[in-house]
């Protein structure tokens, strides 16, 4: 995941934010099978701590771990005082010797994989550091045909206020290789500063699709078994209307 030319969205973790704020739906999923399977546990691609702080303040023993420094350096901030451990590391290649109960991350980590040596990699560390009769979780965006196409324009997505009052517009497009499966995201962020001067930002993203079939034989290959499937956060079943697969594991025996 540390690729630094697909990194430029993680640049200002404040900015993230204010546009990934929420802790539902994915949260309370991930809370629940904490509690459910119990700690410690580990987030791959904890970002600013979105999850890993509240789960954190609910009592779990959690590691959080992610490559972008400025979202960590802004989670330790986040944090204070909960007894956090923060670790700087590629989830594609990591060793902290020692296991967890419960291994999670919550999609796009996993979709930052652009290759399947990078996929292979990732799940190979995750089983390295799940315990036995530990679990694991992975979610993906459910490939759909609009997400598969390109854009030729610039479109419009939301509006917001930043840290300063300022209202930042976003827009941008997409473009889909079918070769490589990789979706690139390209967000333009505008907005006009206390001097009014007028900025802007250019971030473009790239994201593997990966269909549920393909997910499952993956992990398979790394030696984990799937013991729940599911198609949303809300533990729907996984259909072809699901807008995520999302599958639960274990190693297998």
């Amino acid at each position: 995941m540390a690729d630094p030319d697909n990194q430029s969205e993680y640049d200002d973790p404040l900015l993230y934010d204010l546009e990934n704020s929420d802790f539902a739906p994915e949260g309370p999923f991930y809370l629940d099978l904490a509690r459910r399977v119990g700690g410690p546990a580990l987030e791959l691609g904890c970002g600013t701590g979105r999850f890993t702080i509240p789960l954190a303040r609910a009592g779990v023993a959690i590691t959080g771990l992610d490559a972008a420094r400025p979202m960590l350096e802004h989670a330790r901030r986040k944090a204070g005082d909960l007894p956090v451990t923060w670790v700087e590391a590629d989830a594609r290649d990591f060793h902290l010797g020692r296991r967890f109960r419960f291994i999670f991350e919550s999609g796009a980590t996993f979709q930052h994989m652009l290759a399947r040596t990078d996929q292979l990699a990732f799940l190979a560390c995750a089983r390295e550091h799940v315990e036995p009769g530990g679990y694991f979780a992975v979610s993906a965006i459910r490939p759909t045909g609009d997400l598969m196409a390109d854009e030729t324009g610039e479109y419009p997505w939301f509006t917001y206020a930043n840290a300063d009052g300022q209202e930042v517009s976003v827009s941008g497009w997409q473009t889909y290789d079918p070769a490589t499966q990789v979706r690139t995201e390209t967000a333009i962020r505008r907005w006009t500063d206390a001097e009014g001067q007028p900025r802007e930002r250019v971030a473009p993203l790239r994201l593997r699709l990966t269909f549920p079939d393909e997910l499952e034989a993956l992990l398979v290959e790394s030696g984990f078994a799937v013991v729940e499937r599911y198609g949303d956060f809300d533990r729907s079943p996984l259909t072809a209307e699901s807008p995520h697969t999302i599958l639960v594991c274990r190693l297998s025996l």
